[in-house]
């Protein structure tokens, strides 16, 4: 008996280390307050805690220890920040006056966060350093609802839904340089690989349109049916997946240079977040109900696992623990 017990004392830290170092999908399950920590290989959640309320989008620090959760839930003046390390809830950051926090991006070094805050039509700037609301940004558009930032950081883009087009913002002074007409209901936006064009999903449209980011003009818009509410590029830049928000919920994939349609996937009711594997071989789908996160194979274009972790799985990241190397 001492023998068992000298043994498992030994073997636990090892456990523990082991779960520590091991690579999560973290799942933002909004209607329900709370994010599941998921093991890939199972396709299992391991640990689920509470959030602030309704998390919608998320960003992740430079150094991988916190999370950044919008929450977009009136009045929705408020950012979450997660300690991953520890897996607890540690800070709400408010945003006073600028409230329903929607969509979340990071700057390439990291040290910034940017979230929309959609009614007002603002972008509310975080320093990650200090978890401190730093600079409000008008987008100039109504109901800027998703954000992103360039490649190179010089530019923050927001996607407004009731004007129809895309903000593009000199991140430095926080001016407007242009607004790119786009289609009813630009929301969901995905830079291609190579960062020269950006892809606008226009749920209410049924299409998508490119944006050239060089000459931030419209270059094409083509129809996608459904409600193309996020997108993706494979890791090869060779196909694009859009998460349709239709009562069905579908996976659609496309071929990146021609558009054309290769398979429509049912992924569970009103599908809307979207996340890939780093080895690019899996797709994560959220759902809006509670119909679970469902697992695409890429190679095959089939359902590989659905995975159950709360109700109104959206917003998803993939996290490597700091004590783990990248």
């Amino acid at each position: 008996m001492r023998i068992l017990f000298f043994l498992s004392a030994l073997l636990l830290p090892l456990f523990a280390v082991a779960e520590a170092t091991n690579p999560f999908l973290l799942v933002c399950n909004k209607h329900e307050d709370t994010m599941s920590f998921v093991d890939p290989a199972s396709l299992k959640p391991v640990d689920k805690i509470p959030t602030g309320p309704n998390p919608h989008e998320i960003v992740l620090s430079a150094d991988r220890r916190f999370a950044y959760l919008s929450n977009y839930a009136p009045p929705g003046n408020t950012i979450s920040v997660i300690d991953l390390v520890r897996r607890n809830h540690v800070k709400q950051i408010s945003t006073g006056d600028y409230g329903r926090i929607h969509g979340a991006a990071i700057a390439p070094d990291g040290k910034h966060a940017y979230f929309t805050a959609g009614q007002s039509g603002y972008v509310v700037e975080v320093d990650t350093g200090t978890h401190a609301v730093t600079r409000a940004i008008p987008t100039h558009g109504k109901i800027s609802h998703m954000v992103l930032v360039s490649p190179d950081g010089k530019r923050i883009y927001t996607a407004n839904i009731v004007t129809e087009n895309v903000s593009v913002i000199d991140r430095a002074s926080g001016e407007l340089i242009t607004q790119v007409p786009c289609g009813k209901g630009a929301e969901g936006m995905c830079f291609t690989p190579d960062g020269k064009h950006l892809w606008v999903g226009n749920q209410e449209a049924g299409s998508i349109t490119i944006i050239d980011t060089s000459s931030n003009t419209a270059v094409e818009t083509f129809p996608c049916p459904g409600m193309p509410v996020r997108i993706r590029f494979t890791v090869d830049g060779q196909r694009v997946l859009v998460a349709s928000w239709t009562d069905i919920g579908e996976l659609v994939v496309l071929e990146a240079d021609s558009h054309k349609e290769l398979k429509r996937l049912p992924v569970g009711r009103q599908a809307i977040g979207l996340e890939l594997s780093p080895d690019g071989t899996r797709a994560f789908v959220g759902s809006e109900h509670e119909d679970g996160v469902h697992v695409i194979d890429l190679d095959t274009l089939s359902l590989a696992g659905v995975i159950k972790t709360g109700n109104g799985s959206d917003a998803m990241a993939w996290w490597i623990s700091p004590e783990q190397p990248q």
